[in-house]
């Protein structure tokens, strides 16, 4: 005894609706990344940037010569665009002596 059946492929859907067992998706999954200029810096970040020890950033900071974040007593961060500010205006100072 044989049996046959007409097996078809299924055929992509001409429209772009999802499948119907996946779920729609309610925002977008393009979320814009924030860059590097809108992100806090951490202590590493900063020394790593500028090319110096995390010992010597913590120094400028003692000495108020970068500005810093502090959200708690550990806890400290950076705007990296402040700080490269304040580096060149620190930089200009030394040059003006």
């Amino acid at each position: 005894m044989r049996f046959s059946k007409e097996f078809k492929l299924p055929q992509p859907p001409t429209d772009i609706a999802p499948p119907p067992n996946k779920p729609v998706p309610m925002r977008p999954k393009a979320d814009p990344i924030p860059d590097e200029s809108e992100r806090l810096a951490d202590l590493k970040m900063v020394a790593r940037r500028l090319g110096v020890s995390p010992r010597f950033v913590q120094t400028l900071v003692r000495r108020k010569q970068i500005p810093v974040i502090r959200m708690g007593r550990r806890c400290t961060r950076f705007d990296l665009d402040e700080v490269l500010t304040a580096v060149r205006k620190l930089q200009a100072q030394e040059q003006g002596r």
